[in-house]
């Protein structure tokens, strides 16, 4: 048997002899070097915007104002933050699509909880920021809780309440910096339970939590911000 290859092999079976040229890697060495001489000829012809509804026409035709920038030369980052500072706007995705399109998808940021504007009730995001107006209050219901981080603190302090529990949490009030009191009905037709936690946790929470969650807990009220003692009792 000789080194040649059979001649009843197909040709992708083959071994490739010397001089042999792959077809797709002569198209691309064709089509790198254009693609390098166009790239500083491309602008943005049209804008896009896909995705909030909650995003005003305003901001919206903002973004017109970046037809005709070059597309080498543009700021991802500066759009997203034009977009994301609407509220109601959550993840924002900037693409530019050729041949001049520039997509922004704003996609609409998730309301976890409600709180109190005015004399109107607005949702509130993950990140403590306003979601826009609610018809429906979306609970926990946040009460004394003004700056987004003070309402993104809330909402930690309820899911960790809920998440340890087990049971949804209708309200949180700040009344203190470190003093959240968390309001939550564990059965239907039940009282109220209510607890007071710090915004950070404690280990008092952590205990009160998993007695709760085992039924071993009986009283309505306790205060959960200490590291070696729980306090329960009727509560204030």
């Amino acid at each position: 048997m000789t080194g040649d290859a059979p001649l009843f092999l197909p040709d992708r079976l083959r071994p490739k002899t010397p001089g042999r040229r792959s077809h797709r890697g002569l198209v691309l060495l064709s089509v790198v070097p254009f693609m390098l001489i166009a790239v500083p000829l491309w602008r943005v012809e049209h804008v896009r915007v896909d995705g909030c509804p909650k995003l005003p026409p305003s901001a919206v035709a903002s973004l017109q104002e970046l037809v005709g920038q070059p597309a080498i030369g543009l700021d991802v980052g500066a759009i997203k933050e034009r977009v994301q500072m609407w509220p109601g706007v959550g993840e924002v995705r900037v693409d530019f699509v050729l041949p001049g399109t520039l997509l922004v998808r704003a996609e609409t940021a998730p309301t976890l909880g409600s709180v109190r504007v005015g004399r109107s009730w607005h949702g509130v995001g993950a990140d403590g920021g306003l979601t826009g107006r609610l018809q429906i209050l979306v609970e926990p219901v946040l009460e004394g809780f003004a700056a987004e981080g003070d309402r993104q603190r809330g909402l930690d302090a309820a899911r960790r309440i809920h998440d340890a529990a087990g049971v949804p949490v209708a309200k949180v009030q700040r009344i203190t910096p470190s003093d959240y009191l968390v309001e939550f009905i564990a059965a239907e037709g039940e009282a109220a339970v209510v607890v007071h936690v710090c915004p950070q946790g404690s280990a008092a929470e952590r205990s009160w939590c998993a007695a709760f969650a085992r039924g071993t807990i009986a009283q309505p009220w306790a205060d959960l911000r200490w590291t070696d003692r729980i306090v329960i009792g009727g509560g204030v």
